[in-house]
Formats: structure tokens, C-alpha cells, sequence
């Protein structure tokens, strides 16, 4: 999986590249089918906002958006509503192929 973090209207610390590389590994280990993911972070005032947009072989892509007072808890929201949609997908397409089609009965 190649993942890209990057900052709009931010300096990305060493520590928050961390924490996105971190949270959006743990992606990685439960066997989907990402290729790419970018994380970007970006300030608009009091506003921090984290978006994780997620590419998906064979599949499309996942985009997930959080904003809040704090940067991390932002990435922290924003992973868990991706990995929630990634899990949602993957188990769609898992009952699609095991369910036997009603054609051939």
C-alpha cells in the first residue's frame, strides 16, 4: 500500500505524519485491497480537518472527512469512519460471492 500525507495551509510535523502512517496502517493488515491512500491535513481557522481518500482494487474509492479543534483527534475520526466503510465493502463483496445465485437453482 502506498501512502502519501501531505498538508494544505499546515507544516506536517514529524509527529503527525507518524500518527496518520500509524492509524491508516493498521488498514493495511486486515487483508483488503488497498493500493493507495493519501491523508490530507489542513487548518481553516479553529477548524482541523483530516481526509483520507483510499484507492480499492477493482472496487473505487473510499473517502472519509473529519473535522474538530484538534489535528489528531481529527485523524483518529477520520480513520475510523474509513476502516467502517472499508469494512463494509469488503463484506459486501464477500456475501456477493458466497451467496449462491438464484439462477441456478
Amino acid at each position: 500500500m502506498q501512502l502519501t500525507v501531505s498538508g494544505r495551509h499546515v507544516a506536517v510535523t514529524d509527529a503527525m505524519r507518524e500518527h496518520a502512517r500509524e492509524r491508516v496502517g493498521r488498514l493495511d493488515r486486515m487483508g483488503s485491497h488497498l493500493t493507495r491512500v493519501a491523508v490530507t491535513l489542513s487548518i481553516e481557522g479553529e477548524r482541523h480537518m483530516a481526509e483520507i481518500v483510499g484507492k480499492v482494487r477493482r472496487r473505487g474509492e473510499i473517502v472519509a472527512r473529519h473535522e474538530s479543534h484538534d489535528m489528531y483527534l481529527s485523524i483518529d475520526q477520520a480513520a475510523e469512519k474509513f476502516e467502517k466503510q472499508l469494512r463494509k465493502m469488503e463484506a459486501r463483496f464477500k456475501t456477493r460471492r458466497e451467496s449462491p445465485s438464484e439462477l441456478e437453482s
